[in-house]
């Protein structure tokens, strides 16, 4: 194909219309030339952006191949899945391998021809276009020089002279530019056909390379495809072998009888699994079928579709769980799962099914006590505290093989009635009422729950943490009086009795009745008796020391049928008051209201008269002050009481505040019964409410157990003192320590302006001192976060303070002992002659 012609250098001097025409020509091929190549470069990235594209496809289609193969992978190397998940990899990794040389195509894609051609548009092109701008200019200047040469007079000899040299300049300027230009013009004609060849044959090059690496990777493949090629034919070949056999299978179906499969089945470890209806707690609350397990001492479910992991725990716990079958159900076949907040209804296919989930269950319940009792014995093998291997000389040696959870059940089991249930006298309980000093079997737990902790604190006996005070609420009441209290006035027609067996309905409905409602509980005598007798009037007996002995002196033959609470009746032993009438003052004595001291005899009633409980040994202490001043010693005549009070002060509160004085829980909870309000205000007591009346005595029991049963701590006296502040004062430190770990105020002041450490620095106690300053910090350290968190070391101090006031009293007693040496000391100096 003939090339087009050039211009030509000759002509371009003329500067003649055939070289005018040549020029057009030539700039009119230089344009269609641009446009061309500048189409070229377009579809060239179009054609790497398509590709680009194409590499990404391909790239996820290799990730998803290679993930398909993770799909078929296993740990048995001769497994069909395998076999594929290995050829699929391979099939992933050749790929990748044709993916990179395709990158390596698009890269030279791109420098062959689209960095190759924008040159030879951006530079050879370009110059031509500078140069024809410069031509244009000169040659304007050129006519313009002519002009004005042919336009001078002939008579201006120097304007002629200076026209013809302007003329002259700009003709050798004219030929010098169009000779550049025509140069610039030849060169671009003559370059631009190798230059677009070498482009393409580059482009073609890497095309043969490409395809040329392909050939020689898919040959070497070649005998590994031919390997999967018989793979593939052997698989197939497995799989209508395997299909030829589960049709046969049917017909095994057919002749066996379904009556006899079962539902429920034993697992890998033994366990049994499978499926149960369960009664939904919401909406309709209709029956589902749901695939139950037991696991990691949980009992679980799942739906039959769903996710393999979306798993729901009925019990968190089946320690705290119990089984039993459910008679009192329409549907066949149905077990009952209870735990301390709920009850689950559970129905099998079968009652041969039905049995063996509740021996099934039941079994779980005692490995996950095992389980736990051996985790705990391993904690304290690994990490042993040397208080809590500290043990009393008197204990039996087996003693010291048990568990701190059994050791709490011996010792609340050794209290009269605590070994069976409360409410419904289940054996063997495992919950408490802390603040109603009970135990309780799970069902009744559960309802006791159910009303709420401002009625009953629940605990577990055996799974929670004990503080030692609530250790000796618990010591000081038991099952015995609080049903002496509690069901003192039982009527069947408010509510049946609950039993061990009876149903949730009658369970409920006696407890409320019994705790709610206290529909049992015998209301406060008047002034006058069912006998006419008129009672002077009444006291609080002091609490006593547990013994075995029977309560001291009988009564008479006289004593008045009027009684509350424990009151049996007359000579019984088990009375919370009793009635003394052996003299009788007469109406113009003046001894009501007066001390003990004052009154020689009188017609009064004495609260907690008769209510020693057995001795507990040592294994329960219940002198629970550090510094108890009201307490009755073993040589204390037994019939010490608070100050005698008029019959017209008795009413609940007047009784719970007097209860208090006398550290007697037992009538403390008879007031509460009949209504008191643990937060009534003595006024003729400075204000005083009856948790200060407890810290007075310095009973850690009284306090506590006013505490479990919604005594405020921020509560004040007439002299703006909080029980923390009395607790100061009176030096108990025990009580400061109880106070604290409830959340005590320790920046409040009282009259005098004071707050309880000053209190305490001024009376130099230092134990207390030492409790409250770090109790400060502790409230310090968790107010400025970039500090960090005092909470161990505070738990940690003030729980041995806790113990250490709960059974070894006597080391906190140091203070005083150092005051009165050190008074002794002062003492001596001042006498002495020198």
């Amino acid at each position: 194909m003939p090339s087009k012609p050039s211009v030509d250098f000759k002509e371009c001097l003329k500067d003649s219309p055939v070289f005018r025409s040549s020029l057009d020509s030539a700039e009119q091929d230089i344009e269609h030339l641009e446009a061309k190549l500048e189409r070229l470069v377009k579809v060239c990235n179009i054609m790497i952006e398509t590709g680009k594209t194409f590499k990404k496809a391909s790239s996820d289609f290799i990730v998803g191949v290679r993930d398909l193969a993770s799909y078929f992978k296993t740990d048995d190397l001769l497994n069909d899945d395998t076999k594929v998940s290995n050829c699929l990899s391979k099939f992933a990794h050749e790929m990748t391998e044709m993916l990179k040389y395709f990158t390596i195509l698009l890269d030279q894609a791109n420098r062959s021809v689209c960095q190759n051609i924008q040159k030879l548009i951006k530079t050879d092109i370009k110059k031509v276009k500078d140069s024809r701008k410069d031509f244009e200019k000169i040659s304007d200047d050129l006519d313009s020089a002519l002009n004005r040469n042919s336009n001078v007079p002939r008579t201006k000899v120097q304007e002629c002279e200076e026209a013809k040299n302007i003329l002259t300049s700009k003709r050798s300027g004219f030929a010098h530019a169009s000779l550049d230009y025509v140069f610039q013009i030849n060169v671009l004609h003559s370059k631009k056909r190798f230059d677009v060849l070498e482009t393409m044959l580059s482009f073609m090059h890497a095309h043969s390379t490409y395809f040329h690496q392909g050939h020689d990777l898919f040959n070497e493949f070649d005998p590994e495809m031919k390997s999967i090629t018989g793979q593939v034919d052997e698989l197939r070949e497995k799989a209508k072998q395997e299909r030829r056999e589960m049709e046969e299978r049917h017909t095994l179906v057919q002749k066996k009888d379904l009556s006899q499969i079962t539902s429920s089945i034993h697992g890998e470890n033994g366990v049994i699994e499978g499926y149960l209806f369960k009664k939904t707690s919401k909406g309709f609350k209709s029956w589902v079928r749901r695939w139950f397990a037991i696991q990691n001492n949980q009992l679980i479910y799942k739906k039959r579709s769903g996710s393999h992991n979306a798993l729901s725990i009925m019990e968190e716990d089946l320690r705290l769980c119990t089984v039993k079958p459910a008679y009192d159900t329409e549907r066949r076949f149905c077990f009952e799962v209870l735990s301390p907040t709920r009850s689950h209804l559970l129905q099998a296919d079968s009652d041969e099914d039905c049995k063996m989930w509740i021996t099934e269950i039941t079994s779980g319940i005692s490995r996950a006590f095992k389980d736990a009792e051996n985790q705990e014995l391993k904690q304290e093998e690994d990490d042993p505290s040397p208080q809590e291997n500290k043990t009393d000389e008197n204990e039996l040696p087996t003693t010291l093989k048990l568990s701190k959870a059994q050791i709490r059940l011996q010792q609340l089991f050794s209290i009269p009635g605590n070994d069976h249930c409360c409410d419904c006298g289940s054996k063997d309980p495992r919950w408490a009422s802390l603040n109603l000093g009970i135990t309780l079997c799970i069902e009744c737990s559960g309802i006791h729950r159910s009303f709420g902790v401002h009625l009953s604190k629940v605990r577990s006996i055996t799974l929670d943490a004990w503080e030692p005070e609530q250790l000796k609420v618990m010591a000081e009441l038991g099952n015995d009086i609080i049903n002496r209290i509690f069901e003192k006035n039982v009527d069947e027609t408010i509510a049946t009795r609950a039993t061990a067996e009876c149903k949730r309905s009658i369970r409920e409905s006696w407890i409320k009745a019994k705790y709610v409602q206290k529909a049992f509980v015998m209301k406060l005598p008047g002034p006058k008796t069912t006998a006419g007798k008129k009672i002077r009037g009444w006291s609080v007996k002091k609490k006593l020391r547990r013994s075995p002995e029977k309560v001291t002196g009988d009564q008479s033959d006289n004593d008045l049928d009027v009684t509350s609470g424990l009151m049996e009746g007359k000579n019984n032993s088990k009375a919370v008051m009793s009635v003394s009438t052996n003299n009788v003052l007469n109406d113009s004595d003046s001894g009501i209201g007066a001390n003990a001291s004052d009154v020689i005899a009188s017609d009064v009633i004495v609260f907690g008269t008769d209510l020693e409980l057995p001795d507990l040994g040592r294994s329960i202490s219940i002198e629970s002050s550090d510094e108890s001043d009201t307490g009755v010693d073993e040589g204390e005549d037994s019939q010490s009481t608070t100050s005698w009070e008029d019959m017209s002060k008795l009413d609940p509160n007047m009784l719970l505040y007097k209860a208090a004085q006398a550290r007697n829980l037992t009538v403390m909870l008879e007031a509460l019964a009949n209504g008191a309000d643990p937060n009534w205000v003595n006024e003729e007591e400075e204000g005083r409410t009856p948790l200060m009346k407890a810290v007075e005595t310095g009973s850690l029991s009284a306090c506590e157990f006013l505490m479990l049963n919604g005594a405020k701590l921020d509560r004040q006296d007439k002299n703006l003192r909080m029980p923390l502040h009395h607790a100061v004062m009176h030096g108990n430190t025990g009580q400061v320590c109880q106070f604290l770990k409830r959340g005590a105020n320790l920046h409040s002041p009282d009259a005098n302006g004071k707050d309880p450490l000053q209190i305490a620095v001024d009376a130099a106690n230092a134990d207390i001192v030492t409790l409250l300053r770090l109790a400060k910090l502790n409230e310090q350290m968790k107010e400025d976060s970039d500090m960090g968190n005092t909470d161990d070391t505070f738990n940690e101090v003030f729980r041995d303070f806790s113990n250490m006031a709960s059974n070894n009293p006597e080391l906190l007693r140091r203070h005083v002992e150092q005051t009165d040496q050190s008074e002794s000391l002062d003492s001596s100096v001042e006498q002495s002659p020198t």
